[in-house]
């Protein structure tokens, strides 16, 4: 339980990072049947990409409100009570796919339901865990969370694509919608978590230029990198002539590569520094975009989705660290929800915008222009913004 591992000697961050890998390996699988569902229900790289896009862009407009409502009130109770609501619509989504009677239309619906759901549930979950450990281990805290939903990244698709092919999609939503009801039992069982004490003026996340810097990070690789996700499906389907395995297959090797960046990121952070290790990671993102972009071999392509797993675990949780650590306690959630914000405003940006891009002008171009657009991302971190907290 040392160096990168250290957070999981606090029972209580371990049972939740047990939890979350569980709920994570859950979305994945459920993630792989949407997506490929979408593709199979519409020959449009915008309909894939909405699927991502409707999922994400509640998170956008809700997260604010989320993160008042964790910060005033028992973050423990409001996590059970959106758990439980994933877990019923996942089921709904599961028994119409069952009875094949899941249209276009309503996977998206239901999509954006979860979408409302997880933005409820973000900014308290994102400021529930971390705080298990010691403000001193919390960078390697979010880290190991990150680890965790990238480690399901890898095993889910493949098990999410297995469904697909053996018993079809109905069976990844019934998994995913189990393991939300898992995670719910588990909290269940942790002691309250009531709002901090505030004894004396609020202040507003937007007011502290650090955060600002970290969101405005956030925003701008969201909306670049996006594209290296979303558009894996069409990746398989047009590029490589694949199948739901081939998807299934460059979803694990991006996992793969976010596992190992995870693992590394507090050291290399404490190393190097958080400016330069933030520039050098989108540029590795840059360079899975290029990959991607001329990959006609699932070898090639699986090199590009690695990479870019790389980069957006490195960025990613990075920058979170950075904000858990700026925030003040009393408006921990709601700084955090200002993060998701712009972070998940980017990413939802970015997927419709990569759908759009893809369909007039061809998906490596598409690929090629975030690519660019990143390089400029990494230019302007490294020339406009200051150090950022050591250790975050």
């Amino acid at each position: 339980m040392r160096g990168p591992f250290a957070p999981l000697r606090h029972t209580r961050f371990r049972a939740l990072w047990l939890a979350g890998l569980v709920s994570f390996l859950g979305t994945w699988v459920h993630n792989v049947a949407a997506r490929w569902t979408a593709a199979t229900l519409s020959p449009s790289p915008l309909a894939v990409s909405a699927v991502d896009a409707l999922q994400l862009a509640p998170m956008v407009l809700l997260s604010l409100f989320a993160g008042n409502l964790a910060d005033a009130l028992d973050r423990r109770r409001l996590l059970i009570a959106t758990h439980a609501g994933l877990a019923v619509v996942v089921a709904l989504m599961g028994v119409l796919a069952a009875m094949d009677a899941l249209s276009l239309p309503v996977l998206l619906a239901l999509t954006c339901g979860l979408g409302v759901l997880g933005a409820l549930n973000g900014p308290a979950w994102q400021a529930t865990v971390p705080r298990q450990v010691p403000d001193n281990e919390v960078p390697k805290a979010v880290a190991l969370m990150s680890t965790g939903f990238n480690l399901a990244r890898a095993v889910g698709p493949a098990a999410g694509a297995w469904m697909l092919v053996a018993v079809g999609p109905a069976a990844a939503f019934f998994t995913n919608a189990a393991s939300y009801m898992f995670i719910g039992l588990l909290l269940w069982r942790l002691p309250p978590q009531p709002p901090a004490v505030n004894n004396g003026p609020v202040r507003s996340p937007l007011s502290e230029p650090g955060l600002v810097r970290l969101y405005a990070v956030g925003l701008a690789f969201g909306l670049f990198a996006m594209p290296s996700l979303s558009l894996l499906p069409v990746v398989a389907r047009d590029a490589l002539h694949g199948d739901a395995e081939s998807y299934g297959n460059l979803l694990s090797a991006f996992g793969l590569g976010a596992v190992s960046a995870g693992l590394l990121v507090a050291s290399a952070v404490r190393r190097f520094g958080n400016r330069p290790f933030i520039a050098a990671t989108t540029v590795v993102s840059a360079a899975g975009l290029g990959v991607l972009s001329v990959a006609h071999t699932l070898p090639h392509a699986l090199v590009g989705a690695g990479l870019s797993g790389i980069g957006w675990i490195g960025t990613i949780s990075t920058v979170n660290a950075g904000v858990q650590m700026r925030a003040p306690p009393e408006v921990r959630a709601r700084a955090l929800a200002y993060y998701l914000t712009f972070a998940v405003g980017g990413q939802a940006t970015g997927s419709a915008l990569g759908g759009w891009l893809a369909s007039h002008v061809g998906l490596p171009v598409a690929f090629r222009l975030s690519a660019a657009a990143l390089l400029v991302v990494a230019a302007v971190v490294l020339a406009g913004y200051r150090r950022l907290p050591e250790g975050s």
